[in-house]
């Protein structure tokens, strides 16, 4: 039996003005939402959605839907449809790059877009369906929507550049660390020789002064140079977390099993590898830094092509969307650090740090320190705050004391011990010193002390100057005593200068030479 098929006309007079009447008057008579209304009369959310523009454009009521035909109904509703005009589409193009910059929304860029023909102009509806539709076609690497300036996703490619050690006469692997900006494709490129702490992070650093610029966010793998513990809240490693801390950066590790949140990165890996590694096989090496200068040629190269299917070059969007939008670089440059796991302070206030002891202040006892080593300094920290700073120490089972970590009744009793003494002596000049150390020469040092509190107390009284002036004469004539020192201030000798030794060498007088001469046979 033959099917049959109602006329065009009949489903438009029936079933088609059933739902469209049964929509408006929901939208004018409920609260429901476009969904629920779409449900209930069995036509699309995107239908109900329109009707409801249509309605509050042309300020429909009840009444005016019950004094409408079926004809007159379907001709306001559906005009659209029935010959209306051509629409000015927008370029989605400048819309797509539009959105990557902080606080735009697809409402805001419609409303500037029907601002210069609104006569022609799409609905929002209709703007932002075939928005969609845009990204939809657009490549993997531009699917998901950067704001700019706002994300670099970071890994190492799973395949390795070489060199050749012309010392070790053997071929090198290294690894190849990729960073790629969310925004604007804009790469970077760099080998290192592992995928350690402190390789990483040298690679980030170089990463950020090739941008010039900070970005708000790094997107990293978990890599364990990364990431100590994975999961919903994961652990940054200790030194990355120092790096991001000093460039005030977040650090947002991508979620396993989530290759979405590192797609940026997946793809810019591939395109290095298709680009710059393809090209570094067949040329040789001698060294790592030959290898990262011919990189940085490749990088340069590649971040200046054209895209294939959108308009301009990697530098090109980075220049206009990404850098705008990124921070300046600190005044800084991060230095990479060891740390030493946290210990509890002891009574003595001194904690053990590479072999030597290094004062924290006196308060902190029974609380936790970590030690931040740097090549000269040693750098204390509770709960993240700096504590104390100190000069690095090669002495092993020594200790360095800062004054200010001591209680006062140390402070006191450190300034009379011979070490005291003798650094008091030296900060004044050479010549205390040496008299010092002459009044410390004994069997007991402490013995020496008394003579060391009478050169504070002539400090006091004369000056450093003048008591370092005493201290010269006093060594000049061969008597650093605390008495000749006393004699020297009170007579002024020490302004005078030394009268020449009455048996200076002349002409006239014959040394020994001279009588071991007429000694001899």
């Amino acid at each position: 039996m033959p099917r049959k098929y109602r006329s065009r006309a009949a489903t438009h007079s029936d079933d088609h003005a059933e739902k469209l009447v049964g929509a408006v008057r929901k939208i004018l008579s409920t609260a429901l939402s476009d969904r629920d209304i779409a449900a209930a009369v069995g036509i699309s959310k995107t239908t109900v959605r329109r009707y409801r523009v249509i309605v509050q454009a042309k300020g429909l009521t009840s009444d005016d839907l019950n004094a409408l035909g079926v004809d007159a109904l379907c001709a306001t509703f559906n005009q659209a449809n029935r010959g209306s005009p051509q629409r000015r589409n927008p370029n989605y193009g400048e819309i797509q790059k539009k959105m990557s910059r902080k606080g735009s929304t697809l409402q805001l860029l419609w409303e500037l877009y029907r601002e210069e023909d609104s006569a022609n102009a799409l609905s929002y509806p209709q703007f932002t369906a075939n928005y969609r539709l845009y990204v939809k076609r657009l490549p993997t690497v531009m699917r998901q929507q950067h704001r700019a300036g706002e994300r670099a996703f970071v890994d190492y490619s799973g395949q390795r550049a070489s060199f050749f050690d012309p010392v070790a006469k053997k071929k090198v692997e290294v690894e190849v660390f990729i960073g790629v900006l969310g925004a604007s494709n804009y790469l970077f490129a760099t080998c290192t020789r592992t995928q350690q702490v402190p390789d990483w992070i040298h690679a980030h650093v170089a990463m950020l002064e090739f941008f010039g610029r900070v970005p708000h966010i790094i997107v990293p793998d978990n890599l364990k140079s990364a990431v100590t513990k994975t999961g919903s809240d994961p652990t940054i490693q200790r030194n990355y977390r120092d790096f991001a801390d000093h460039y005030d950066i977040a650090i947002l590790p991508a979620r396993p099993y989530r290759p979405r949140d590192k797609a940026k990165a997946e793809v810019g890996v591939q395109i290095a590898q298709r680009w710059i590694l393809a090209r570094l096989r067949d040329e040789m090496f001698y060294s790592l830094e030959e290898l990262n200068a011919r990189m940085a040629e490749l990088v340069h190269d590649l971040n200046g092509r054209p895209f294939k299917k959108m308009p301009g070059t990697r530098k090109e969007r980075f220049d206009t969307i990404d850098a705008p939008a990124m921070r300046p670089l600190p005044a800084r440059r991060y230095v990479y650090a060891e740390w030493v796991g946290e210990q509890t302070v002891p009574q003595d206030y001194h904690v053990l740090v590479r072999g030597h002891f290094y004062s924290v202040p006196h308060a902190l006892v029974g609380s936790k320190v970590e030690a931040r080593v740097l090549r000269d300094h040693i750098e204390l920290f509770s709960k993240r705050t700096l504590v104390a700073r100190h000069e690095r120490q090669a002495g092993a089972g020594e200790h360095s004391t800062l004054p200010e970590h001591q209680t006062d009744a140390h402070r006191e009793y450190a300034k009379r011990s011979p070490e005291a003494m003798i650094t008091w002596a030296t900060r004044i000049g050479p010549h205390l010193r040496d008299v010092v150390r002459h009044q410390l020469k004994r069997t007991q040092p402490v013995l020496g002390m008394p003579a060391c509190d009478s050169l504070r107390r002539l400090a006091e009284e004369h000056g450093d100057k003048v008591l370092e002036s005493a201290a010269r004469r006093a060594l000049e004539i061969r008597s650093p005593s605390l008495t000749s020192i006393r004699s020297i201030l009170r007579t002024g000798l020490h302004k005078r200068s030394v009268p020449p030794d009455p048996f200076a060498m002349h002409a006239n007088v014959r040394g020994a030479d001279y009588y071991a001469d007429k000694a001899s046979p």
